[in-house]
């Protein structure tokens, strides 16, 4: 079979089952990529106390695999200060000394700042001196300036160009500092159409993209790369884990997230900061979470980064798992340039997915509690309540992993509805097979004793399972 076939063969299938990810190249026949790189983003040193581990874990697992770029799409620091910046230029210079990697090629690094590396958080640097700024912000007047260059031997621009292997790469620094790109990529549009890919870098998730939480980027990006469908859009902050499906989105162009170095997270449109899930009836107050313990923000188990592999007419991108050393899932091969309703348009995929369901003889367990459970916090610290417990659900073939649980409580004519993020559901699937555990307060529910559970599995398109019942 001639090459020509083979691509086409292989872009038929992947039309044909929605652009489900695979464990191995349909476009094998192309050769060896002609550029590979590691994107990693929110590392968040300062913050949690695995965060420059991850790191060091991570690039050291790089420069082991021939890359030719590292790109870090922002928050690599937690408050913005210049003393958790140097840390990460510290690990860069152990893993890769002089820029290079141990077979001695040259890797370039490419570093698109965050909100928490610009602007700092939760109001840090409110009556701060000018002296203090000047000493520990990073992005205070010149800091930026004088800090790439001693730090990463680099120029520090608001929207960057570089070339590597002959690949474009752009990127654009946190909007907070207003950086042109509209008007950027309109002046250098000449240099980039085409059907040869080209890499835009920033934080925030282009608005309308990848699992996009709605709430942080202007739209600008969107609207700059819209005229590119060649473009291939590289992002971070949602902390969306690489586990879901929705971490590629491919419409007027292509937009993957990178996933989180510290923590995997999922859509924050769904459950607020990757919390377990709302309490309906108390004001929407947070319960607590359980199974896999989900701190703020997200599960430290998730910690995630990816690997590019760049053919002239496809992707082929690996997510791996930063603590267990492993693939989260077969790798996305993704053609270029984007066309609608190509493979992995959402929509579509969604369409073909099929739904996780329950192993055979499954059984939902239910147990009164009345001096109340530790899932239920300390804003209900032993109030009477009810625990319920299920198998986690597997994937099908062709179809993609449980995402999240609706658990529903029915009596009297009234329901009462959960919606619970899947424990495990960051981890590499071999390591996710965790039950399902759901909690309702006993003053919530009907006065009855005839309460009948019902739990549903669901992907994260929303496909829904056979659903088990109490």
């Amino acid at each position: 079979m001639t090459n020509t076939t083979r691509r086409e063969f292989a872009q038929g299938v992947l039309t044909f089952i929605g652009g489900v990810a695979f464990p191995f190249d349909l476009f094998a026949d192309a050769g060896s990529p002609a550029l590979r790189f590691g994107a990693i983003t929110d590392v968040h040193i300062g913050g949690r106390g695995t965060a420059k581990a991850n790191l060091e874990k991570t690039l050291r697992w790089l420069s082991t695999q021939a890359i030719d770029a590292v790109v870090c799409t922002g928050d690599i620091a937690h408050t913005g200060l210049i003393q958790e910046l140097e840390p990460f230029a510290e690990v860069w210079r152990q893993a890769f000394p002089g820029g290079k990697s141990p077979d001695g090629r040259k890797v370039e690094l490419m570093i698109a700042t965050g909100n928490h590396d610009v602007d700092g958080y939760s109001g840090r640097w409110k009556g701060f001196s000018e002296e203090k700024l000047r000493a520990c912000r990073i992005t205070h007047r010149d800091n930026p300036e004088r800090l790439w260059q001693r730090l990463f031997n680099d120029k520090w621009e608001l929207i960057w160009r570089k070339e590597v292997k002959g690949y474009t790469f752009i990127g654009s620094q946190w909007q907070s500092l207003n950086p042109p790109i509209e008007a950027y990529m309109q002046e250098h549009a000449d240099t980039l159409k085409g059907t040869k890919p080209f890499f835009y870098c920033q934080h925030a998730v282009p608005r309308g993209t990848c699992g996009d939480p709605g709430s942080s980027d202007t739209g600008a990006s969107t609207r700059a790369l819209t005229p590119f469908p060649n473009a291939v859009a590289i992002s971070g902050h949602s902390h969306l884990t690489p586990a879901s499906e929705l971490i590629v989105w491919q419409g007027a162009f292509t937009s993957i997230g990178s996933g989180c170095l510290h923590e995997g997270g999922c859509p924050f449109s769904n459950y607020e900061n990757a919390s377990a899930f709302w309490h309906p009836t108390f004001k929407q107050r947070k319960m607590a979470p359980i199974g896999d313990p989900l701190a703020w923000g997200g599960d430290p188990s998730g910690a995630c980064f990816m690997l590019y592999e760049v053919y002239d007419d496809h992707l082929v991108v690996h997510r791996r798992s930063v603590p267990y050393e492993c693939p989260i899932g077969p790798a996305f091969v993704i053609s270029i340039p984007a066309r609608p309703g190509g493979p992995f348009d959402l929509k579509r995929r969604a369409a073909a997915s099929q739904p996780p369901q329950f192993p055979v003889q499954a059984e939902v367990v239910v147990k009164a509690c009345p001096d109340g459970h530790p899932l239920a916090g300390k804003s209900f610290e032993g109030k009477p309540c009810v625990y319920v417990t299920f198998p986690h659900a597997k994937s099908v073939a062709g179809g993609g992993r449980v995402y999240d649980y609706v658990v529903v409580a029915e009596a009297a004519g009234k329901k009462i509805t959960r919606e619970i993020l899947a424990a495990g559901y960051c981890r590499p699937e071999a390591f996710a097979d965790l039950p399902g555990e759901c909690i309702f307060l006993q003053d919530e529910l009907p006065a009855v004793q005839d309460t009948r559970y019902t739990v549903t599995p669901r992907d994260c398109f929303g496909n829904a399972g056979v659903s088990i019942k109490s």
